[in-house]
């Protein structure tokens, strides 16, 4: 079999985990618990066998999509190195989990429209939009369905403030951030979200 025939049966991790829908952190942990099969380049480089991303594909859609999707994790910092070192945290922790990071406003609000996270983790006050504007509208948007929004303030001032202006669904964390602190509160809440949008599936069912 030729080099070219070989790589056209197998993708990368990244590739490997946007195709099903997952982080690349759960693809390389799939890889190491054999869930993908896959195997590494001279370079170093590993390529992942494109026949066990089928298999987990047709898994996924027995199984049902909506209800075993990954859930949606956003990251809002303006901060490249804090942003970086959230996300590689909850990746770490969140397996189950896609967690994407971005800098700015307005590339945050494309993302949100993208992606419809479950849960927005957002510095106070990101350039390039209106701030409590957009957290309010999203609580709103988000009432027949649950999602965790967390806003990272720098004092108790702000935490003051912002308590005013926004609804008390929003959880306010201040900064420096304890991300150990916060990866618990966020698995709390998935798995509570998890919890009921599995016992509404099931009553949907039993009501058929």
């Amino acid at each position: 079999m030729t080099t070219d025939a070989l790589s056209a049966q197998t993708c990368s991790t990244r590739e490997a985990a946007r195709l099903l829908g997952i982080s690349v952190r759960t693809a390389q942990l799939w890889v190491e618990d054999g869930r993908l099969q896959a195997w590494k380049t001279p370079g170093g480089h590993r390529r992942i066998l494109m026949g066990s991303v089928g298999r987990l594909l047709d898994e996924q859609q027995r199984a049902g999509m909506t209800r075993h999707a990954p859930f949606g994790v956003l990251v809002l910092r303006e901060n490249p190195q804090e942003r970086q070192a959230l996300q590689r945290r909850l990746e770490e922790v969140l397996s189950d989990c896609v967690v994407v990071g971005v800098g700015d406003g307005f590339e945050g609000l494309i993302r949100i429209g993208e992606m419809a996270p479950t849960v927005l983790i957002t510095d106070l006050g990101v350039t390039g939009l209106d701030f409590f504007r957009m957290i309010n509208a999203l609580i709103a948007h988000a009432r027949d369905r649950a999602m965790l929004v967390v806003v990272l303030v720098a004092s108790e001032a702000d935490k003051v403030g912002v308590r005013q202006r926004l609804p008390d669904e929003v959880v306010i964390v201040g900064t420096p951030l304890d991300s150990s602190e916060l990866t618990v509160m966020v698995q709390a809440f998935l798995r509570n979200w998890r919890r009921e949008n599995e016992r509404t599936g099931q009553s949907l069912e039993e009501g058929r």
